[in-house]
């Protein structure tokens, strides 16, 4: 299955990305050399690898109060955090993780020269 995946934020200095995979959200930390506590693509367990911090949420809005006096109410659902080693992992996102890090690494590699 193929995930549609969209950049919308990088930051090359630090390694640091944002954006989309299917109707979720991620930001990532992505190396440019293969560190030990990168996320492996052999075993997607902590090893050699460039992808350092993945999470995958989605934000829930809620608008409440009063016309007057309104408030808005935000809830952050994790379906995977990983941040130098799994701290959640659901594994029914098993498949995407593995395009959104393969892509990743790709990613890191491409340099564009001006």
């Amino acid at each position: 299955m193929s995930y549609q995946i969209k950049v919308d934020q990088l930051n090359k200095r630090f390694g640091f990305i944002e954006g989309s995979v299917s109707h979720y959200d991620f930001y990532a930390e992505v190396s440019r050399e293969n560190v030990p506590q990168g996320i492996s693509l052999i075993n997607m367990q902590k090893g050699d690898g460039k992808v350092i911090k993945l999470c995958i949420y989605r934000d829930e809005t809620e608008n409440e109060g009063d016309p007057f006096l309104p408030t808005i109410t935000i809830k952050r659902h994790i379906y995977i955090d990983y941040d130098l080693d799994w701290k959640i992992y659901n594994f029914t996102f098993q498949n995407m993780v593995y395009e959104l890090v393969q892509y990743l690494e790709r990613r890191g590699q491409i340099n564009i020269i001006r």
